[in-house]
């Protein structure tokens, strides 16, 4: 393929995705990175996050962008339908990020939190000592999956 060819298909490809994006309002990398089931799952739950009901016209005017897909296992190779469901960027981020946000913080402490637990320290002492939530450390003392 000479310059001029890849040229030409370059504008193309920008074209194409450009017209995909004003007619479905997402764009064809987001549609298939949920296996081609986008529109299905869209449809299916209202065009709204299914944990706090935010619309997806809500969300493109919060966050300038799509309401998104998750894929519930976490498993971003299992694109069954019922194994996705729409959700807003605070509703996703608080499923996938912010458990695992907690998990890699409170690890490293484990052995000192377990330490001061050994010593008899209450669960809020132990929050205040290692700069934790009760909550996070009890879960993660307690071997609780967040």
């Amino acid at each position: 393929m000479n310059q001029a060819q890849r040229q030409r298909k370059t504008e193309w490809q920008r074209k194409s995705r450009a017209a995909f994006k004003a007619t479905h309002g997402f764009s064809t990398t987001a549609m298939y990175g949920a296996g081609g089931n986008r529109l299905q799952v869209l449809e299916r739950d209202g065009y709204a996050c299914v944990q706090c009901g935010m619309t997806d016209e809500a969300h493109k005017k919060a966050w300038g962008r799509p309401i998104t897909i998750d894929h519930i296992d976490k498993d971003r190779s299992n694109n069954s339908l019922d194994n996705l469901q729409t959700l807003c960027l605070t509703c996703h981020g608080r499923k996938d990020l912010i458990p695992a946000l907690r998990r890699s913080l409170a690890r490293p402490l484990l052995p000192r939190m377990r330490e001061l637990r050994a010593a008899g320290r209450t669960y809020q002492e132990i929050a205040d000592t290692v700069g934790l939530s009760i909550g996070c450390v009890w879960k993660n003392m307690n071997g609780e999956q967040e």
